[in-house]
């Protein structure tokens, strides 16, 4: 090969060999970075007609199964402060990240914010109330919000208002986006709402109670599966009608994960303690796991082995088999966040220790033992979220948001291309001395 380019430039002016140079130095800028971890379709999966931002993490707990699983390995992420972002009350609200690598969170201070991923402010959006509701995002990049002003919020990617839609009561639950582009998302008023994507109802389903923080989750088939105050977890088919209810104990504050084979996770504040019950995709009981006297608020997360990991608020983390018995468990604390976990295995979480006053992140790795943890100013309620270079973002009650991990190193040609480089400059070089 390398004795044909030579032979074909010595035949040819140095005008066609300069041309080739900048055809092949042309190409080399286009294909940089479409390696293993970033390909064409991930780049413009975005516009294929998904209604889910293809980022890494478009809402709560990452996908419409509410697996918590990023697809990013955090392995070299050590724990270390990157940067934090004041905002003007607690942060409930767990990040969401956009195409750009744009951050979004609500706070208590009644505004959406858009944060750059250096860390300065991109815009705010100020709503009615405060902002515990975590977004999602569109494949248009329409972000989704509620707000404890009743509202449901769809705002543009430059901070302007695309819509609202108002409920009977406030929003704490987080939005969902299935396939069609239809928005789900419950509210304090019993219902769950699904809502189109120009803000007009489709449809509504009362429950018994109040929807609190359990969000939607949406199965493979379509079904929405939510959690309410009046004990139930309800599977309701795409156009509003239900399928089935199952009863826990008590009530349920926890939002639903599905696993890949359609088990549904969830845990409840039952009368007698916590459990994390695994129900079949036909409604019926699969086994539940007893988490003592703990209470299981948050939302269950699902690892790449099938473990599923959860919080109660005995100051637990709990790792339990498929089948419902225990892998491990670690203390952190109460009043514990929502799980997230990395490629790699490694579980995220927020935590207080009241006995010792301590308010940190955890990172844990799959068999149990502590990586690390970063300690904040206050609770930490919010759900971590994991960027694309392995980053964590979660908020805090001490009103920042924080960005956990290595700080970011320079970029450099694809370590294939370099090659070709080195090979046509050494030719052209050759060609033009013996000229």
């Amino acid at each position: 090969m390398l004795i044909y380019i030579i032979i074909f430039m010595q035949k040819k002016s140095m005008k066609l060999i300069v041309g080739g140079f900048v055809f092949l130095l042309l190409f080399s800028v286009l294909t940089i970075g479409f390696d293993g971890n970033t390909s064409i379709r991930n780049v413009i999966g975005v516009y294929e007609g998904r209604t889910l931002a293809n980022t890494s993490w478009p809402m709560f707990k990452h996908d419409l199964n509410h697996t918590g699983l990023s697809p990013y390995n955090t392995s070299g992420n050590n724990g270390t402060l990157k940067w934090k972002f004041l905002t003007g009350g607690s942060v409930y609200s767990s990040p969401a990240i956009g195409v750009n690598g744009t951050i979004y969170v609500g706070s208590d201070d009644c505004y959406l914010y858009a944060i750059n991923p250096d860390g300065t402010l991109k815009w705010k959006f100020l709503t009615g109330g405060s902002v515990d509701s975590s977004p999602a995002i569109g494949s248009d990049g329409t972000i989704y919000v509620g707000s404890y002003d009743y509202c449901l919020y769809a705002i543009y990617p430059n901070g302007t208002l695309k819509w609202k839609f108002q409920t009977g009561d406030s929003i704490y639950s987080s939005p969902a986006i299935d396939r069609n582009g239809t928005i789900y998302v419950g509210s304090y008023d019993y219902y769950l709402y699904a809502i189109n994507p120009n803000g007009t109802l489709k449809w509504k389903f009362q429950t018994g109670a109040q929807i609190y923080h359990s969000s939607p989750a949406i199965g493979s088939d379509g079904t929405i599966y939510v959690g309410s105050y009046d004990g139930y977890l309800y599977a309701i088919n795409p156009n509003g009608t239900l399928k089935w209810r199952f009863l826990t104990d008590s009530y349920i504050d926890s939002s639903p994960a599905i696993g890949p084979d359609g088990t549904i996770y969830i845990g409840s504040v039952d009368l007698n303690g916590g459990y994390l019950y695994a129900i079949n995709p036909n409604g019926t009981l699969k086994w539940k796991f007893s988490t003592g006297l703990g209470s299981v608020w948050s939302a269950p997360a699902i690892g790449p082995d099938g473990t599923i990991y959860v919080n109660a608020d005995n100051g637990y983390l709990y790792a339990i088999n498929p089948n419902g018995t225990l892998k491990w468990k670690f203390q952190t604390g109460e009043y514990t966040s929502s799980p997230a976990i990395g490629s790699d295995g490694t579980i995220y979480v927020g935590a207080y220790n009241a006995t010792i006053y301590y308010y940190c992140v955890y990172a844990i790795n799959p068999d149990g033992t502590l990586k690390w943890r970063f300690q904040t100013g206050d609770y930490v309620y919010s759900s971590p979220a994991i960027g694309p270079d392995g980053t964590i973002y979660v908020g805090s009650n001490d009103n920042y948001l924080y960005a956990i991990g290595p700080q970011p190193v320079p970029e450099f040609p694809s370590p294939q291309i370099i090659p070709l480089f080195l090979i046509v400059f050494i030719i052209i070089a050759a060609v033009w001395r013996r000229k």
